[in-house]
This record gives C-alpha cells, sequence and structure tokens, in this order.
C-alpha cells in the first residue's frame, strides 16, 4: 500500500492550485468555513471547569477560546486572537461520542457567558471529531456536490485542537443551521411563523406526529406549517405533486433525495430509516428539505436507487410525474458532481490534510486511527467516486445494479440482455439486508421521573447489544440527559432504565423539558446498527 506521505507529498501543487492558501484573507465567517481552511484552535479550562465536563459532557463550562490561521501547514501558524471567554462541552451521537480521554469533539458557544457576545458574527462553533470518516474527507465533499445540485447545505473546513496544551487532533469545522446561517441563506426569518424542525431516527411526517419534531429555529408551541405538510402528505386526492406543491417545494425535495442515492447517504431521509435531515419552512409555510449527518457517505453499503425510504420520497416514487423528475435529478447530480471533479478535490484535501494527519497521529494520544488506516478509507472513498457515474448510467439502462467484480476470477462475458426499459419503483432489495428491527413504540414510564429516572421499553427481533442515550436541546446544541451503556438482550421484550443527570433534573426542575430518546441495537451477527429514535415531553418536576 502507498504511504500517504509520499501521496501527499505528489499532490501538494495539485492542492495548490484547486485552493489558495486560506491565510491570504483576513479570517471572516466565509473563509473559516471553506474546505481549504485550517485554523488552529487553542482551548483553555480549569481543573474544575474540566471535572465539571467529565461529570457532565454536554453542559457549557466557562472557558478561554483562541484561533490562529495558517498558511495550511502545521509549520505556517500565524498569531492567535485575543482571548475570549466562552462556553464549551462535548458533543458526539452514539457513534461519534469521544471523552476527554479520547478525540472529543467539541461545541463552543460564544455567548454563553458574556451576553451576545459573537465571534465573526457567529454565535457557536461545531467541531466534529470525524469518528465516523476515517478519510476526513467526505463531509468536505458531499455538501458542496448537494449545493451543486440545488440543495441548501452547510459549510466546512477545517481545526486543529488544543485543550489545555493537549493535542486533540484535526476536526471538522460544520457550519451551524442556526438563524445567522438561515438567514444568509434565505433572508430574514420570521419567528412565527417560519420553522425549522429536525428530523431525527425513524422520524417521519405520520399523522400525529407534529409534536414529535424538535423545534430547533422558530416557535415550539406553533406548528400549524408542519401539521400542513403533514396532512398533505396523509391524504389521497389530488395526486402526490399537485397535493404538495402548496406545502412544499418538491423540485429542491426531489434533488435532496437524488442527491442522497447518488452520494451514498444511508442514513438520511431517502435511506431505509429516516434520519439525519431538516425541515425548513418559510413565511408561506413552503417547506425545504436539508440534509445533515453526512460523514457516512461516499461507501458501497447502499440501497439501490429506489428502495423504500422515507414517506415522501416512497410517495414520489410511486407517481409517474414525480418518478420522471427524480430520475432527471438524479441525472442531474451526477452532471453536477462531475463538474465538481470530486475525485480530484478529494485528493487535493487529502493533501492538505495529510501534515496535519501525520502531526496527529504522531504526536496526540488521542487520535483513533493510523496513517494506513486513514488511506484505506480515502482510497474506498476514490472507488466509489470513480465507479458512481458509471453505476448510475448501468441502472438508468437496465434498472439494476452491477455486481462487484470478483478479482480473484475473471468475470465471463454475458451475453447481452434486452433492456427492460425505466425501472420499476419498489421492485429493488437493499444490497445489505436488515433482518433485526427495534419495535418504533417505545413507552415512557413517567412515575419514576420524581426520582430521575426514566423507563423505556423496547423490543428486538434477536439477540445483540441495546443502548439508550438520552438527550435536551436543539441539533446544534444538543445536551446528554441520561445514558444506558450496551446490554445484551435476546429477543423479544426489554426494559433499559435511565438515570437523568444532575443538570438535567435541575433543568427539569424549572420548566418542562423535551427528551430526544435515541435506542441503539447492535444486531449479534454483525449486521449494521439500527436507532430508532422518539421524543417524550417530560413534565416539570419541582
Amino acid at each position: 500500500m502507498a504511504d500517504p506521505r509520499l501521496i501527499a507529498a505528489a499532490l501538494a501543487t495539485l492542492a495548490l492550485l484547486v485552493f489558495a492558501p486560506a491565510a491570504s484573507a483576513a479570517l471572516s465567517a466565509e473563509t473559516l468555513y471553506e474546505p481549504d481552511t485550517v485554523v488552529v484552535i487553542d482551548l483553555k479550562l480549569s481543573e474544575a471547569a474540566v471535572a465539571a465536563l467529565e461529570a457532565e459532557p454536554d453542559e457549557y463550562v466557562e472557558g478561554e477560546f483562541r484561533i490562529a490561521e495558517t498558511d495550511g501547514t502545521p509549520e505556517g501558524i500565524g498569531p492567535y486572537t485575543e482571548p475570549l471567554t466562552v462556553g464549551v462541552r462535548l458533543k458526539g451521537g452514539a457513534g461519534s461520542f469521544k471523552g476527554l480521554d479520547k478525540k472529543a469533539a467539541f461545541k463552543v458557544k460564544f455567548d454563553e457567558f458574556v451576553d451576545d457576545q459573537t465571534f465573526l458574527g457567529l454565535e457557536k462553533l461545531t467541531l466534529n471529531n470525524m469518528a465516523q470518516d476515517p478519510s476526513m474527507v467526505h463531509e468536505a465533499l458531499v455538501y458542496p456536490a448537494f449545493r451543486a445540485a440545488g440543495v441548501p447545505a452547510p459549510h466546512t473546513g477545517y481545526a486543529y485542537v488544543y485543550l489545555n496544551g493537549i493535542d486533540y487532533g484535526l476536526h471538522l469545522n460544520l457550519e451551524v443551521w442556526d438563524k445567522i446561517a438561515l438567514e444568509k441563506r434565505f433572508g430574514a426569518f420570521q419567528n412565527p411563523p417560519q420553522h425549522l424542525y429536525e428530523g431525527g431516527a425513524g422520524q417521519d411526517l405520520e399523522p400525529g406526529m407534529a409534536a414529535e419534531y424538535e423545534v430547533d429555529e422558530g416557535k415550539s408551541k406553533t406548528r400549524t406549517d408542519l401539521e400542513a405538510l403533514i396532512t398533505a402528505a396523509n391524504a389521497t386526492e389530488p395526486s402526490f405533486t399537485p397535493r404538495l406543491a402548496p406545502v412544499a417545494d418538491l423540485e429542491e425535495m426531489v434533488a435532496m433525495w437524488a442527491a442522497e442515492r447518488y452520494l451514498g447517504q444511508w442514513d438520511g431521509y431517502s435511506g431505509g430509516l429516516p434520519n439525519n435531515y431538516y425541515l425548513y419552512s418559510d413565511p408561506a409555510g413552503v417547506f425545504q428539505m436539508l440534509p445533515s449527518g453526512t460523514d457516512q457517505t461516499l461507501s458501497d453499503w447502499w440501497y439501490s436507487f429506489t428502495s423504500k425510504g422515507g414517506l415522501l420520497f416512497n410517495q414520489c416514487l410511486a407517481e409517474e410525474a414525480c418518478y420522471a423528475a427524480y430520475v432527471k435529478a438524479l441525472e442531474t447530480v451526477e452532471e453536477t458532481s462531475v463538474a465538481l471533479d470530486l475525485p480530484d478535490q478529494a485528493k487535493a484535501l487529502a493533501a492538505l490534510l495529510a501534515p496535519w494527519q501525520e502531526q496527529e497521529v504522531e504526536e496526540s494520544e488521542r487520535a483513533p486511527f493510523d496513517l494506513e488506516f486513514i488511506e484505506e478509507e480515502f482510497e474506498k472513498t476514490l472507488k466509489f467516486l470513480a465507479k458512481r457515474p458509471q453505476v448510475l448510467a448501468d441502472w438508468l439502462g437496465t434498472g439494476e445494479l452491477p455486481e462487484e467484480p470478483n478479482e480473484e476470477e475473471p468475470e465471463e462475458e454475458e451475453e447481452p440482455k434486452e433492456d427492460p426499459g425505466k425501472p420499476n419503483p419498489f421492485e429493488e432489495i437493499p444490497k445489505v439486508p436488515q433482518p433485526f428491527t427495534i419495535d418504533s413504540r417505545l413507552e415512557l414510564d413517567r412515575s419514576r421521573l420524581g426520582r430521575g429516572l426514566v423507563i423505556v421499553r423496547a423490543t428486538v427481533s434477536g439477540p445483540g447489544a441495546l443502548s439508550l442515550i438520552g438527550s435536551t436541546g436543539p441539533a446544534d446544541d444538543r445536551r446528554r440527559a441520561c445514558t444506558v451503556a450496551a446490554k445484551q438482550v435476546q429477543a423479544g421484550p426489554a426494559i433499559l432504565h435511565c438515570r437523568l443527570s444532575e443538570a438535567t433534573r435541575r433543568r427539569l426542575a424549572k420548566a418542562p423539558l423535551t427528551l430526544r430518546l435515541n435506542v441503539n441495537f447492535q444486531p449479534g451477527d454483525g449486521n449494521p446498527l439500527l436507532t430508532v429514535s422518539r421524543l417524550a415531553r417530560l413534565p416539570r418536576q419541582a
């Protein structure tokens, strides 16, 4: 296998041609979120703050923040900004959360302890540890591809993070979909009637589900826009497109689903279990759908282009006009992605990141991956990008996905097949079967809330490990409320006892809370992790 350092050296010139040095202009909110930008962030916490963060990782503690521009290399670090007093906490879900003893991910909130304080006009920073993307390039490649296809998507940069002088390595600096970012993209945000709703694992536009969506922006008590979308999604007359047109920008939504499928976003709305999406309504109550959580894209573990996904996606494929628009959108995504030259951009990013990755591996005790594994995962990304246009072309021509060739034996030539015409929706079967499920009807026992205990009952269809994470707050500012470590279970009903953190109980004593329950099931035979997400209303416990 090629040495990643040699690859980095060979591609250095290409990187400089594709990406202009970040330090060539003064740092701004715009330059901070450019793929070529690598800044260095220095955080400082007192011993008491570290202890508090270790006890309650999702609660902000007071800390100090400085940032330095670079010329793109670890040797070219400029002067640090004046220190700011900020809020710092950890972040991450079931697969990405790491404590301070490992490569943690961070949230920085500039106005947590200083009223109205911003930095470059920003209220928050999200620093992802890329624990589920060893290549470290997926999100930086995928979000521009969404935008090129006409789908609003966040911007990204990179940050190398130190905490109290300890090397925490390279992080993705992900733009937060908050009111500031929404207004930059869509114009003035009217509150009410506008909203940004977050769609979690298993959440879809089914009757009675309006209250289950978290409100990240807008008034949580007024959800008439979402209720109108749900009503239209579940009506039977007229057909899908004219029924949804008054409440949904179908051209944008179809483009998003096509981009998800083409870019391998198996964990999005059009995936087998809807997840990682936002619903944004304009002042007229017309919705767009926005992507999130794209760190596990660009991989071969993926459904076909028409296997079942979310409710709206399924209904689109079942209507001739919308299905035709979806096929056209797939072709558009392929054209715009090819125009972006994603493989060359990936190589340029790899060259840019290589010295930072080398520094992380050699100097940080918290590095989760070695250089060889990073290179292997990057090569898989290149392979996916290289063959994706042909995969789509084959599907458009035959309605089938090609089998992976057996590298040990030469492929036998097949007789030409008759063209069966356009593929028929829903006839295709996911490449990876998922025989294990979690009962979607999670029950919350409120009788023990006074003692800070949440009891959740679930049902699984086979042996494996069941775990739970409860959290409160919007996606960009999620706070962990309770955790249940992996528990071995057999097929049938299971009970999880989740004790609320002290900080959550203090907040619950002041006001009701919305608790997001993410129940994770790892099947015993090694099939992919399954997740069911539900919201529960916790009444005030004075």
